[in-house]
């Protein structure tokens, strides 16, 4: 995607970033809304809406990195295993990695549950 220069007033640019920001989270990519709403905070640090927003996209922006970093070390640990258990079939090594991958989505998901559960 190609970055495109604001025109408009400061509002009516904070306004548009606020709705790319809010198209951004329902897509799932926090990251992208995250920055976005770092801007219009800038500039607006009165802004309730995007302060709440730039909170629950930092929140679940640590969230996804950490699926991603559990999910790694679920492969990188079978990944190890399969590497002690001396396994000459390339397409086990694969499979064992993957199993990995998963069982550590599923140990973040569970963890993640567990913490907002007891947070409560």
């Amino acid at each position: 995607m190609r970055k495109q220069a604001l025109s408009g007033t400061l509002d009516e640019q904070c306004d548009f970033l606020y709705e790319i920001a809010l198209d951004k989270m329902k897509d799932g990519n926090y990251t992208g809304a995250y920055h976005a709403l770092k801007e219009v905070v800038e500039h607006r640090p009165d802004d309730s809406a995007a302060l709440e927003a730039l909170a629950l996209a930092t929140f679940k922006k640590k969230e996804q990195r950490g699926l991603l970093l559990w999910s790694i070390s679920g492969g990188a640990i079978f990944l190890g295993i399969g590497t002690w258990l001396q396994l000459s079939n390339d397409f086990l090594f694969i499979g064992l990695t993957i199993i990995g991958v998963l069982v550590g989505y599923a140990l973040a998901n569970l963890f993640n549950s567990y913490r907002q559960r007891s947070s409560y």
